[in-house]
């Protein structure tokens, strides 16, 4: 595995954390943009960890270049600052997941471990309208309880929605849907 990010402590524990793991070695840390270029040309990795916010650079445009240097490596983003428009650049640069920071980090085990695609093929025919409006509220950043009062629905039955929504899209957190609804073409999200 290769580590970026400009946090070092983080950088570390991450690195303490793959390794407790029996599947994952860190090979390497690199604390920015131009770092992690040196390193990813010296030392083969299969997966990286990358962080969005690197002082020297776009963690995006990073996120090309490694595809670019390895294309089999997998490469998932964290970031401190999940929005939905940050996410979709990282993906259309080449991540195979984004992230929050604040999540867990079995999570980013997790997506570190699963092969292939993460977006569901046809995905627009599993929603029905009701979810597609959810989905696309959630794109707008409203939560739970404004997604009810914009519907008019109660909070448990938008939460229902939202879980059909991460389950049929094959998604574990709402910025993840999100992005895939965004991919497939169920919502249309403009930079802020």
């Amino acid at each position: 595995m290769l580590v970026v990010d400009d946090h070092r402590t983080f950088a570390e524990l991450m690195r303490l954390g793959l390794d407790a793991q029996a599947d994952f070695h860190c090979a390497a840390i690199a604390y920015g943009v131009g770092h992690a270029l040196r390193v990813a040309a010296a030392v083969p990795y299969r997966a990286a960890i990358v962080d969005l916010g690197l002082p020297d650079g776009d963690g995006a445009d990073l996120v090309g270049e490694l595809r670019r240097l390895t294309p089999e490596a997998r490469v998932v983003v964290l970031t401190a600052h999940p929005r939905s428009d940050v996410a979709r650049r990282a993906l259309s640069a080449g991540a195979h997941r984004v992230l929050p920071k604040r999540g867990r980090l079995d999570e980013v085990f997790d997506a570190l471990r699963h092969v292939g695609t993460d977006i569901v093929p046809a995905a627009k025919s599993l929603l029905t309208p009701r979810e597609t409006a959810v989905v696309a509220l959630l794109a707008d950043g409203m939560d739970v309880q404004g997604i009810a009062a914009r519907l008019e629905l109660s909070p448990y039955t938008v939460r229902d929605h939202v879980k059909s929504v991460l389950a049929k899209l094959g998604a574990r957190t709402q910025l993840e849907a999100v992005v895939i609804a965004a991919r497939e073409g169920i919502v249309v999200m403009e930079p802020r």
